[in-house]
This record gives C-alpha cells, sequence and structure tokens, in this order.
C-alpha cells in the first residue's frame, strides 16, 4: 500500500513496500513543480533481479535523479555474513514541469530479454 510519510514544498518522500504496489488501477501522484520524491522497492540483487524503468518517463514533467541498491544488514545474530541477503532499491525522481508522466518499473533480469518480467509496478505523476 502507498504510504505518505512526509510532503513538504521541496521535498515529497514516497516509499512503496514491494508487494503491496501491486498491479490493479495506477495510483497517481501529484506534486508541484521541483519537488523531490523517492520510490522505494523490495529486492534481492543476489538472484540477478533488478528494478529497470521499462521506458523513460517524459523528462519535461519528470526525470530519474539517482537509483541506489541498499542491501539489507548482512550479518546473522552469530555475527557471520548471510547468504542471499535482499534489500530495497531507492529510486529519487524530481517533478521538472506541468504534465502527467508514468513512471513504469519492471523487476527482472537485464539478461533475460524475451521474457516477462517477475513484478511491474506503475505510478502516475501529475505535475501542477
Amino acid at each position: 500500500m502507498l504510504r505518505w510519510l512526509r510532503l513538504l514544498p521541496l521535498l515529497a518522500l514516497l516509499l512503496v513496500a514491494g508487494p503491496a504496489w501491486a498491479a490493479g488501477p495506477v495510483q497517481t501522484l501529484v506534486l508541484q513543480q521541483d519537488q523531490v520524491f523517492q520510490v522505494t522497492l523490495a529486492a534481492n540483487h543476489t538472484t540477478g533481479y533488478k528494478w529497470m524503468l521499462a521506458k523513460v518517463p517524459d523528462p519535461k514533467v519528470v526525470k530519474l535523479v539517482t537509483n541506489n541498491y541498499v542491501p539489507d544488514k548482512a550479518e546473522g545474530p552469530d555475527g557471520k555474513p548471510r547468504v542471499g541477503v535482499g534489500g530495497q532499491e531507492i529510486w529519487t525522481f524530481q517533478a521538472m514541469g506541468p504534465g502527467r508522466a508514468m513512471i513504469v518499473l519492471n523487476y527482472a533480469r537485464p539478461w533475460e530479454k524475451d521474457k516477462k518480467p517477475a513484478k511491474t509496478r506503475s505510478l502516475e505523476v501529475e505535475v501542477r
């Protein structure tokens, strides 16, 4: 489920839990020009899967600022490294100008070009 943490004049922080931001009605985020927001999705790069933009959104409306992967704590309670640790991908975008744009992210292995993504997430951004 989409959860709002903060909406400030220059920063809108949007955290999205992986499975909860599921297929269904596309959710719309309404922003003012220059606002920055983040989309956070559960991921596990140790499996080869990563979130990728399915299509670059209209750069006149919204642009990608950064994309970072943050692994979960890599040590177990015994202090030894955990195998196959997952994490989160944090996508930071900025609202550029008035209009609407779709952000579509696919969770897939980059080398599996002809295979359907394991997950797809979509978010419509409206900049006023």
